[in-house]
Order: C-alpha cells, then structure tokens, then sequence
C-alpha cells in the first residue's frame, strides 16, 4: 500500500476479492470509515465500487452535482475526452458525468431534463478513491 494520503481500513471486508466483481452495476459498499460518514446523508461511509473491463473503481457515494446516490449510474465507455483509456460515470438523475479514475467532469452523453437545475455544480469533480490490501485488511484512501 502506498504511504501517500490517509489511509483507513475498511470495517467488515477481509479483502479485495469480497468487493461486489459485477461488471458496468454500481455497488454501494459500507467502509464505517470515520472521514466518509455523515449522519444525514452517509451514516456507514459508503463509496460506490463499479468494475469495468477488469478494473475496480471507488468513487463517493453521491453525485457532486446534484448529490443524489449514484446507485443507478450508467457506466460508459471510455472516449477522446478521457484519452480513449478510462470509462466514464454517468448519473441517472441529472446526467452529470465524470471521469472514473480521475473523478474529473467530462461533457454530458445527451440531455437530462432536470440538468439544468444542477448546471453550476456540474464542474466539482466526483470524489474517487484508492483501494489496498494488506495483513487481510482492505484499506481506503481518503485524501
């Protein structure tokens, strides 16, 4: 594991094996990782894990955007904007979307109709997490 950032274990998963392996279906996976609860609006400190073409991806439970849960999020394929390498995260509800690995925005694949309430908030980047192993521990880095 990498010493860079703050690393925390993640409660309850004793490896990377036992995170959710369906392809392109955003899972939501509870950390209790004191840095990523809220009470109101995140009390188990869930991130979402998505794997894509044998990759896994962990990324904040939220959109940045409108900050409705990503759980039904469309995973994209990579294009030109994300140097035709990483997929793309795409929410349901206000059609924000975002680079996977960098949590970056990207433009939008088509409209969404009430995109245009969440217009000004369309720039903040999606929070997006490292993942480690070690002594049978799974670890989160949370910057």
């Amino acid at each position: 594991i990498p010493k860079k950032g703050k690393w925390s274990p993640v409660s309850g998963l004793p490896s990377l094996k036992a995170l959710p392996q369906e392809e392109g279906v955003v899972k939501l996976v509870d950390t209790l990782v004191p840095a990523l609860i809220n009470k109101q609006t995140n009390p188990t400190g869930a991130v979402s894990i998505v794997n894509y073409m044998g990759t896994t991806y962990c990324f904040s439970s939220s959109c940045s955007s409108c900050k409705i849960p990503v759980t039904q999020a469309r995973v994209l394929p990579p294009n030109e904007e994300t140097g035709n390498k990483d997929p793309r995260l795409q929410c349901d509800f206000c059609g924000a979307t975002y680079n996977l690995r960098t949590g970056e925005p990207v433009k939008k694949e088509g409209g969404k109709l009430l995109g245009f309430l969440f217009s000004k908030s369309e720039n903040v980047p999606l929070p997006v997490y490292a993942l480690g192993e070690q002594g049978g521990k799974v670890f989160i880095n949370v910057p």
